[in-house]
């Protein structure tokens, strides 16, 4: 029997029949995921700069925001390349779960509506950490492949 923490294990690299590695539409994922980070890290800072009284600061947040909404389509394109080439389908839902908060929220923005905009955000850069981890903790190999401890346990 193989427990939930042996199963998830990388095994060692070099040793003959290692665990698989992340596949090359697992490593786009994860670049598009860290660009994702990058942009959206950059909008409080943005939105606190124009708070403390300078007003170019909404002009920088205001482009923040197409760049965090074009990267969050692209990283929901490339969850949903992982979804369909390596059977993983978690990070195919969490990247629509967060691109449906981050349209929402850039709305809300636009319309003013603070008390919805301010949460949101907060809530979309905490998902987004959050799957940060999630595709960087584990190699994305494609679901359903045996790993060498699994078949010795067998």
């Amino acid at each position: 029997m193989v427990t939930a923490a042996r199963r998830f294990r990388p095994a060692p690299t070099g040793r003959a029949g290692a665990a698989p590695r992340t596949r090359p539409a697992g490593w786009a994922l994860r670049a598009v995921v860290s660009a994702h980070m990058a942009v959206i890290f950059g909008q409080p800072v943005f939105a606190g700069v124009y708070l403390s009284g300078d007003y170019d600061g909404l002009r920088w947040h205001a482009a923040g925001a197409d760049l965090v909404t074009y990267a969050g389509y692209l990283q929901l394109i490339a969850a949903i390349v992982v979804w369909v080439r390596l059977r993983r389908a978690w990070p195919a839902a969490a990247a629509l779960a967060l691109v449906a908060a981050e349209t929402v929220q850039y709305f809300a923005g636009l319309d003013g509506a603070l008390w919805l905009h301010l949460p949101l955000g907060v809530l979309t850069i905490a998902g987004l950490a959050v799957m940060f981890v999630g595709v960087w903790r584990l190699p994305l190999w494609r679901a359903g492949q045996r790993q060498p401890e699994a078949e010795a346990d067998a």
